[in-house]
């Protein structure tokens, strides 16, 4: 069903990076949308924009308590569910903090709107790390998931939970596997990494690895598209990848990056040669079930960049 006018709409982690962006696109649209946030990663003034117009209430996807609280209060037809650890290094040093909040989290909540009823889809914000590290490309649904890193698992986990519950339950679950969003208010992730190296010595941009790595980079407002197409128009228990539908290595990130800075000739790039456990080395990711569905991306990656900086330069770092 589409989000629109008057719908009441629940985003979790809606005041972090891609929730923030999710929760103004919703308010555009019209719809009645509460908030839940832990406010451990999430940040109130990523909702300024917005905050006469929504229901935020700060709570734990972890706590049944809550969660039954929030749903009695809220009672949604639309659920975009993106509370979560989102750091495989952070789930690397203490996995069962991620498993817990990424799929036991998920539990919970998809438990309290089974009692509660009502709910009309349920958009799940899963991660191309339940793949792993894929042996032929693109990367298309069906196939093998088979994580390298703890936040790999509990997003597979989590996914599990979730189309048990449509099977069983009939709860209307739909997932989105996204892949390396970035954009203004992003408060981690390669794209921030390189931008506050640049602010320290714009003359050396250290980069993690041999640079060959190879990513999907998607930039926010088309992964909120790819959410939201997914809300009216995803199939229940279907796996959907939401990402740019282009790949490019680390280095050339890196080049274009330079270049919208005007950093071309000046900055030297320095290799580590050795990045962090759980790092997939290549990522190329086919959207063609969702294009299907009328998802178009529209950001190149020059423009994004661009932006991204644009915000960058006037945030407090």
């Amino acid at each position: 069903m589409k989000a629109g006018e008057n719908v009441p709409v629940l985003v979790t982690g809606g005041a972090g990076f891609i929730g923030s962006h999710l929760v103004e696109t919703l308010v555009r649209d019209g719809a009645d949308v509460t908030v839940l946030d832990s406010l451990r990663d999430g940040h109130v003034a990523n909702l300024e924009a917005v905050s006469r117009q929504i229901h935020l209430v700060e709570g734990d996807v972890r706590s049944p308590a809550a969660m039954e609280q929030v749903i009695a209060d809220s009672r949604p037809r639309v659920v975009f569910h993106l509370a979560a650890n989102a750091s495989v290094p952070g789930s690397v040093s203490d996995p069962a903090h991620d498993y817990e909040t990424n799929a036991t989290g998920t539990f919970v909540l998809l438990e309290a709107l089974r009692r509660a009823g009502g709910c009309e889809r349920f958009v799940l914000a899963s991660s191309g790390a339940v793949y792993g590290q894929p042996e032929r490309f693109p990367i298309r649904e069906a196939d093998p998931r088979d994580p390298i890193s703890p936040y790999g698992a509990s997003k597979l986990g989590a996914e599990v939970t979730a189309r048990m519950f449509w099977r069983v339950y009939g709860v209307p679950v739909v997932v989105a596997r996204l892949f390396n969003a970035y954009g203004p208010r992003m408060a981690r992730f390669v794209v921030l990494d390189f931008l506050r190296k640049l602010q320290a010595d714009p003359n050396t941009l250290e980069v993690l690895g041999n640079g060959n790595q190879v990513r999907d980079f998607t930039y926010v407002a088309d992964t909120v598209e790819g959410l939201r197409t997914l809300a009216g128009r995803g199939e229940p228990g279907e796996a959907y990848n939401v990402s740019s539908g282009r790949s490019c290595s680390v280095t050339e990130l890196a080049h274009c990056l330079l270049e919208t800075l005007g950093l071309t000739g000046r900055t030297r790039i320095a290799f580590t040669g050795a990045s962090w456990t759980g790092d997939a080395q290549r990522w190329e990711v086919s959207i063609e079930r969702l294009q299907a569905l009328g998802y178009r991306p529209r950001v190149l990656l020059r423009h994004g960049l661009e932006q991204t900086a644009r915000w960058f330069k006037g945030a407090a770092y």
